[in-house]
């Protein structure tokens, strides 16, 4: 009862501040999850107001909630921002919460459309944007089921979408692939968006989910990134990690990326491909975010050269094939990058090759005779790496104390110190880095393997 007065007291203090409009607290970002939020707490809140403050808290939220409904707000988060308005609306007696909740739910079937894919995808890329929004929805669905009104089917297709992408995007240790500005959220906030979920976790073959795809044996999972980053409006958050890996042994993460999230908005520069597990060539990047004034007009969306993938997947008997190239290089450099996985499902192994060769059509560009590239393997906070003295082999262990072996023949291999970012906070962490120089006229490999400690030869 403390708290919900407290909360009382700060909303009803805030609407005095904030009664006029502006952009710092009625923002169309903030302003949905602050409606939602309200929407969700105002019967308990209601309880322990007295009248007076029952009407000014209604009055709050009706205006909250029809702000939504106006301009300004693009197509990026209009999803979230109707949700937010339809809640509103369920949770306001009377004429006033059926107009807004009629007004929310009619353009809410056009929003659903644009942002969900027909694979549970959200249109931003973002696997924890598609989970927080599945969550609004669950919450939508049961505000309209308490006041006997079926959801509409627009509402109910995304739901089904977007429950089916997490069982794909939810990796063993209970999280989700962090990627293209995603964190990997928490067990308890996915288990709840699955509790209406009784199919079991996709577990066969290949599959692919708003451009991140899954492999898997008994032991390895690998989610690897095989698309562009999302442009325009979509890309306040995208990342220019292109083929960016995340790798789980049993339930021990291993392999990850920096974890940038919008919440770390003082960090852009996690947002390259550096910040992730992939190879880069020389000091430039396949995208940036916007900076300075054009920031702070459109945020800082990503902004470079359209990104295109090529991907070929097989399925063979105990074994999984996946191939994925993008021309990011191109324009700089004249090389394709091309990553190969061999999963090998008996053995629990995994061996790869990163290729960088002359792109066709573009040998006669003058441009240097060779550019540095790196290799890098983020590690989870708490992972331990050790180099073994044949200067090529890293032992890794988990949280669990499992071991597996890192091989590589690349000419240059390191442990450095990296970072990682969790729940907006800064970690230390560490990287595996691979570096060398490949040469802009001719065929470049590095290979590098996963394999469960213990297993085959041990070096020294």
């Amino acid at each position: 009862e403390r708290g919900a007065r407290e909360a009382v007291r700060l909303t009803l203090a805030w609407a005095s501040t904030f009664a006029r409009w502006s952009p710092f607290a009625w923002g169309p970002e903030v302003l949905a999850r602050r409606t939602f939020n309200l929407a969700c707490a105002a019967r308990r809140m209601g309880q322990v107001a007295t009248e007076a403050e029952r009407l000014r808290l209604a009055d709050v939220l009706g205006r909250q909630g029809r702000q939504l409904l106006r301009p300004p707000g693009g197509v990026a988060g209009g999803a979230e921002r109707l949700t937010a308005a339809a809640v509103a609306g369920c949770v306001l007696a009377g004429a006033p919460g059926a107009s807004l909740r009629r007004a929310a739910l009619r353009r809410l079937t056009a929003a659903l459309d644009r942002t969900v894919g027909a694979d549970g995808g959200h249109a931003s890329r973002s696997p924890e944007a598609g989970l927080e929004l599945l969550l609004d929805l669950l919450t939508l669905d049961d505000a309209l089921s308490q006041l006997s009104e079926a959801s509409p089917d627009a509402i109910r297709g995304a739901i089904q979408r977007l429950t089916a992408g997490l069982r794909l995007l939810t990796l063993p240790d209970g999280r989700l692939v962090s990627m293209q500005g995603g964190g990997p959220s928490t067990p308890a906030r996915i288990a709840a968006a699955r509790a209406h979920d009784d199919a079991p976790s996709d577990e066969a073959g290949v599959r692919t989910v708003g451009g991140v795809t899954r492999i898997r044996s008994p032991l390895l999972t690998i989610a690897a990134d095989v698309a562009g980053p999302a442009r325009g409006a979509w890309s306040a958050a995208a990342c220019a990690q292109p083929m960016a890996l995340e790798i789980v042994c049993g339930k021990d993460r291993l392999v990850t990326g920096c974890g940038w999230t919008p919440r770390a908005a003082d960090r852009q520069g996690l947002r390259l491909a550096p910040g992730h597990s992939t190879l880069t060539l020389g000091e430039g990047s396949t995208g940036e975010p916007l900076g300075g004034w054009k920031a702070g007009l459109l945020g800082h969306r990503l902004i470079g050269r359209p990104l295109h993938v090529d991907v070929q997947q097989r399925d063979g008997e105990g074994a999984v094939w996946l191939e994925v190239e993008h021309d990011g290089w191109v324009h700089d450099f004249g090389l394709l990058h091309q990553r190969r996985l061999y999963l090998d499902q008996r053995l629990d192994e995994l061996r790869a090759e990163e290729r960088l060769h002359p792109a066709p059509g573009h040998k006669e560009v003058v441009r240097a005779i060779a550019a540095p590239y790196a290799v890098r393997f983020q590690l989870e906070p708490g992972v331990q790496a050790s180099l073994a003295r044949d200067r090529r082999s890293i032992l890794l262990r988990g949280h669990s104390g499992r071991g597996w072996w890192f091989r590589t023949d690349g000419p240059d291999v390191a442990i450095e110190p990296s970072v990682h970012i969790d729940e907006g906070l800064t970690r230390r962490s560490l990287q595996i880095v691979v570096r060398g120089s490949a040469r802009t006229d001719s065929e470049t490999k590095i290979r590098w393997k996963l394999s469960p400690a213990g297993a085959g030869t041990e070096p020294s």
